[in-house]
């Protein structure tokens, strides 16, 4: 007796229903790899950061479209706060120092206490920090602007301490990037230094995607 192996066939119907989810997968890769913003590291595209109109250290009008075409990162301060922003504002000198020889890149300080921290007292507190106005702001405007500004727009949050505590203003400890686009691409815990180096590389990146 002889055996006979028969090979399965496959249905022309199967056959047809394999193809087109081929076809498909394949589609839907060549339509992310092009949908992929072109240049800059692959970072999420969190949302638009808020518009402002606010007032420098230097007693000038700041707008959001000054910032246009520059990669940018924000943190969230006061000069009278004895917990954190000592922390922060360290570590943005230290990003601002690293990152100098960077053109395309910006620093933002957001001062959350207006009613103490004029501009006269951000400057000075500017001076003490090193920081170059040509490079890192720090911005004040009035406690309902700042505070929405924080909340609806950086989605960060912000509330009242104890008033007699190190630290009677309690906001976020984030650093936020902001691309060229100003599209916010990133928080990052400015209390650890893993996130603030890997803050440095996203902003390298961007700024090197955007000089292309």
């Amino acid at each position: 007796m002889t055996s006979e192996t028969t090979s399965p066939r496959v249905s022309p119907v199967l056959a047809t229903v394999l193809v087109v989810l081929l076809l498909a997968v394949v589609a839907a890769g060549l339509w992310l790899l092009m949908s992929r913003p072109s240049g800059g590291p692959d970072l999420p595209r969190i949302g638009a950061a808020p518009e402002f109109t606010l007032v420098s250290e230097q007693g000038k009008t700041v707008t959001h479209a000054e910032l246009a075409g520059k990669v940018w990162i924000a943190d969230f301060i006061f000069t009278r706060c004895g917990g954190s922003c000592p922390i922060l504002s360290a570590r943005m000198a230290a990003l601002a120092e690293r990152l100098a020889g960077v053109p395309g890149i910006r620093f933002v300080s957001f001062d959350v206490d207006p009613e103490y921290d004029t501009p006269e007292v951000l400057a000075a507190y500017g001076r003490k920090l090193g920081a170059d106005p040509a490079r890192w702001t720090f911005l004040h405007g009035q406690r309902p602007v700042i505070r929405s500004l924080i909340r609806d727009g950086f989605k960060l949050a912000i509330e009242d301490g104890v008033a007699d505590s190190v630290e009677p203003i309690l906001h976020s400890t984030r650093f936020v990037l902001v691309d060229a686009e100003g599209t916010i691409r990133g928080y990052y815990d400015a209390m650890n230094q893993a996130p603030v180096d890997q803050l440095e590389k996203d902003a390298r990146a961007l700024a090197a995607a955007q000089s292309k």
